[in-house]
C-alpha cells in the first residue's frame, strides 16, 4: 500500500500512503489537502505520500557550505524521518507536535481536542485522491506558539490524525499548514535538524542559497522545473508529501512521454482505507534554477484535477528556506544532496500500535509474500533485534537495504511464533 502521507518497490508492487486530502475553497476549486497518510511510510515503509520519493549531477564540495545561523530564540528542533517535518508546539498549557506541510490549505488540530475548541464556525467537505469524502469541522484557532512566536491564525481544522500516528509511530497532534507558512519565513536546516521562524529571509540565505521563485495559484505555491533538458512543469511545493515528486496524468505523459519508462507497481490507500493501483517511475533529468538532479522517484497520481507537485524528499537534499509571502524559496544543497531515492524491498507495509509493529497489508508477488507472511501478523524481530527496541523508521530502513539481503524476521501469528527469511528485490 503506499505515506503521507508515504514511501516501496518490492516484488511487482510497492507500498504508498497517500498523504493528503483536499479541502475545496469557498469557490470549490482545490485549494489544499490534508495529509492523511502517506505512502512513503512504507516504502519507504508505508509512507505518507501521494505516496502515501533524486539524485544530484552536482557534486558537493569537501568544505562545509555556508547555512543560516538563526536565533535560537526563535528555532526549535526538527523532529521526525525521512516521512514528515515534526516540530514541538506550545497549546493548551503544554507541549503538542505539528506536522510542517506547505501542501495544506488550512492548519488543523487532531479531533481529540475537539472538547477545548469551542463552537464550532464552519465545516469544509474534504476530498481524499481516491474519493472518499469527509466532513471537517472548523473553530476559532486556540492559543498555539511555535519557537516562541503565537501562529495568530483565525481558524483551524479538526481532523482524525491517528492513521499518520500509527504509519509514522511518531506523535502526531495537528499540522501547521499554507496558511501559517503564508505568515511566517520558515527556514528549515535538516543538516542542524532545526526549524528557524523569520521575519524576514536572512541576509546569509539571500547571498548564498540558490533562489527560486514561486507561482501562487488556485490556492497553492509552485516552483517551475525541467524536466530531462525540454519539459517545464510548475510543481506545487508540498512538505507534506513523503516522496520526491508526484505527477497527475497530463504531467506524467508530458514528462515520460519521449523517454524511456521503467516503472514499478504500488499500491496506494487513503485515509478510510480506500484502495488503488499507480505507479512509480523514475525521472532522469531535474533541473531547479540552476540546481541539477537524476535519477528521482516519481509517483503517478491518477486524478487529473490534483496538482502535481515536489515532495519533502526533494527537499531534505538541501537547508531550505521558504518565503512564501515574498515569492521565493532559497535552497543550499546539504550533506543528503546526492543521496539517492530508495523504495521499501519487501513488500511489507506496516503500522506501529504502540510497542507492537503490524503488517497492515503485503504487496502481491513481492519477497515478503513470496516468504508467507500475512496481514495482522505482528513482527517480533528484525534480524535478531527486538521490533519493540527499534523505531519503525528503522525497521523501514533495514527492508529498503539492498537487493538480495536477506532479512529474518520473528513473526507472532495468534499463538505461533515464526522466523521467516525475505530475501530483498529492488525493482526499480
Amino acid at each position: 500500500m503506499r505515506t503521507p502521507a508515504g514511501q516501496l518497490s518490492c516484488g511487482t508492487q510497492t507500498g504508498r500512503f497517500w498523504d493528503r486530502w483536499f479541502l475545496p475553497a469557498a469557490n470549490d476549486q482545490w485549494a489544499g489537502r490534508q495529509p492523511a497518510l502517506g505512502a512513503a511510510a512504507a516504502n519507504r515503509g508505508l509512507r505518507v505520500r501521494f505516496s502515501f520519493l533524486a539524485r544530484l549531477l552536482v557534486v558537493l564540495l569537501a568544505s562545509p557550505l555556508p547555512s543560516a545561523a538563526g536565533d535560537a530564540e526563535h528555532q526549535v528542533p526538527l523532529l521526525g524521518g525521512d516521512d514528515m517535518i515534526l516540530v514541538p508546539v506550545q497549546a493548551f498549557h503544554r507541549t503538542l507536535y505539528f506536522i510542517v506541510d506547505t501542501g495544506f490549505t488550512i492548519s488543523a488540530i487532531d479531533s481529540e481536542y475537539e472538547a477545548d475548541l469551542g463552537p464550532q464556525v464552519d465545516a469544509y467537505t474534504a476530498v481524499s485522491p481516491l474519493g472518499a469524502k469527509s466532513g471537517v469541522p472548523i473553530y476559532v484557532c486556540p492559543a498555539i506558539s511555535v519557537a516562541g512566536e503565537p501562529v495568530g491564525l483565525p481558524k483551524i481544522a479538526a481532523l482524525d490524525l491517528k492513521m499518520l500516528r500509527l504509519i509514522s509511530g511518531r506523535p502526531c497532534d495537528g499540522i501547521l499548514g499554507m496558511d501559517w507558512f503564508a505568515k511566517n519565513v520558515v527556514a528549515i536546516n535538516f543538516d542542524a535538524r532545526t526549524l528557524n521562524v523569520e521575519s524576514a529571509p536572512p541576509a546569509s540565505v539571500t547571498r548564498t542559497f540558490v533562489p527560486v521563485p514561486l507561482d501562487q495559484s488556485n490556492g497553492f505555491y509552485a516552483m517551475k522545473v525541467v524536466m530531462n533538458g525540454d519539459q517545464t512543469l510548475h510543481l506545487m511545493v508540498d512538505t507534506g508529501d513523503s516522496g520526491s515528486l508526484s505527477l497527475n496524468p497530463a504531467a506524467w505523459r508530458e514528462t515520460f512521454s519521449t523517454n524511456q519508462l521503467k516503472t514499478a507497481d504500488v499500491t496506494i490507500a487513503d485515509a478510510v482505507n480506500n484502495v488503488a493501483q499507480s505507479e512509480l517511475g523514475v525521472v532522469g533529468r531535474m533541473a531547479v534554477a540552476d540546481l541539477n538532479y537524476t535519477n528521482l522517484h516519481v509517483v503517478l497520481i491518477h486524478h487529473p484535477q490534483h496538482p502535481s507537485r515536489v515532495g519533502l524528499r526533494f527537499f531534505q537534499r538541501h537547508n531550505v528556506t521558504f518565503d512564501l509571502a515574498g515569492g521565493m524559496i532559497y535552497l543550499q544543497p546539504n550533506h543528503d544532496f546526492t543521496t539517492p531515492d530508495t523504495e521499501d524491498m519487501s513488500g511489507l507495509h506496516l503500522l506501529r500500535d504502540g510497542g507492537k509493529t503490524i503488517v497492515y497489508s503485503v504487496s502481491d508477488h513481492s519477497p515478503a509474500a513470496a516468504a508467507g507472511i500475512q496481514a495482522r501478523d505482528i513482527i517480533e524481530a528484525v534480524n535478531e533485534l527486538p521490533a519493540a527496541a527499534l523505531d519503525i523508521q528503522s525497521i523501514r530502513q533495514i527492508l529498503r537495504s539492498g537487493d538480495g539481503l536477506p532479512v529474518t524476521l520473528r513473526i507472532r501469528r495468534d499463538a505461533a511464533l515464526l522466523d521467516i527469511r525475505v530475501i530483498l528485490k529492488q525493482t526499480l
